[in-house]
Formats: C-alpha cells, structure tokens, sequence
C-alpha cells in the first residue's frame, strides 16, 4: 500500500520566509524614500499656511502679526498680545535659507510689511533629499512654491 503526504518540506518553508524578507525589505526602503518626500511637502505646506494665515490674522485682529525663525521652529505671534498664533518645526533632513531669528511681519489690512520681505532671501528655498522649493511670497501673503 502507497501512502502519500501533503504538506511542505522544510526547505520550501523556508525558500517562502526568504522572498517575503525580500519584498518586505524592498518595501520598507521604498516606503522611507516616500516619507521624506512627504516631510519636505509638509514643511513648504506649513511654511505657506503660515504665511497665509499672518496676513490673515492681522487683517481680523488689526494688529501686527510676525513669522520668525528660531532655530528649526517657525513662530506666528500676535504682537500686540504677544501670544503665538501657530508654531511648527522643520522635521530633520529639511532646511531653508531663511536666517535664525529673521522675521516676517504682516501689517493691518492684511498685508506684508515690504521692508522685512525684501530683507528675506531671494528667493526663498526648502530643500530636502536634495531637492530644493524655492518659494514666492506675495505682497498680501501668497505664497507659490517652484521646484527647481
């Protein structure tokens, strides 16, 4: 009598454990790439919305409001209550040439003192993973993004 078993051998198990190492690993490199895409989208995402929003709160508070660098951490603050508005840090790996502790001022109804943009680098840039944004700011806080 011939009996016959179904079932794997222990070198087809493990022949399955190493392809799905492979693509796991594959996985987990391609994925890094696209998260460090995301972080430089996020910064000159951030970087737009707080300028957008300076021009918006000192049109509706009618006080001066200011973006400053400090280090890695961006600061919108109300300056006549001299509480901050929003805040948010560039993640590691992303950098700008916008110089620690230079500030953007934004003047009631709305609109950008000219003096500290001018005094801002031109043209503004967020680079990250080698790819670098350079960014447009507009006298009524617009803020258009170009990758170079």
């Amino acid at each position: 009598m011939l009996r016959s078993y179904f079932g794997l051998t222990l070198l087809e198990i493990l022949i399955v454990v190493a392809v799905i190492a492979v693509i796991a690993a594959m996985v987990a490199l391609n994925g890094r790439r696209v998260l460090q895409g995301q972080e430089a989208r996020a910064a000159v995402t951030s970087l737009q919305q707080s300028v957008w929003q300076g021009a918006t709160a000192a049109a509706a508070r009618g006080a001066v409001t200011r973006l400053t660098r400090t280090g890695d951490v961006f600061t919108l603050t109300d300056t006549a209550a001299g509480i901050p508005l929003r805040r948010f840090e560039l993640p590691s790996g992303v950098s700008t040439n916008w110089g620690d502790g230079q500030s953007l001022d934004f003047l009631p109804p709305g609109r950008l003192d000219v003096d500290t943009l001018d005094a801002l680098p031109n043209p503004l840039t967020v680079t990250a993973n080698g790819r670098t944004t350079a960014l447009v700011v507009s006298l009524i806080g617009e803020v258009r993004a170009v990758t170079q």
